[in-house]
């Protein structure tokens, strides 16, 4: 029952963080992407939580995040919400990379 609450708390994360991420804050010439920087921020945080929840918590999570973002990839053509561009590359990569690194230290730890 814990995997499959941290499966659809991975793609409820994923749903959120595609929602948010390309949301950003204009000062004159900058801009800065603070939904890019809370969706990072707060997936590295629910992922290393889900790792507490469970050895495996943090695959599992990942599992569920990486299955909606692939699947809206995939099925939803030219994306309005994970575009090409520098922001959702680095939604996806920095995303993944606090999880996978979560799933790495977890897998390492003696429980």
């Amino acid at each position: 029952m814990k995997r499959a609450g941290l499966l659809v708390l991975g793609v409820w994360t994923g749903i959120v963080g595609m929602l948010v991420h390309r949301q950003a804050f204009t000062t004159g010439d900058l801009t800065w992407p603070w939904g890019l920087l809370a969706v990072v921020a707060v997936t590295w945080a629910v992922a290393r939580s889900a790792g507490q929840v469970q050895r495996v918590g943090a695959a599992w999570f990942a599992l569920g995040w990486a299955a909606v973002v692939l699947l809206e990839q995939v099925l939803g053509g030219d994306s309005y919400l994970v575009a090409t561009d520098w922001v959702g590359w680095a939604f996806m990569l920095g995303c993944l990379g606090v999880t996978a690194l979560e799933v790495l230290r977890a897998s390492r730890l003696n429980t």
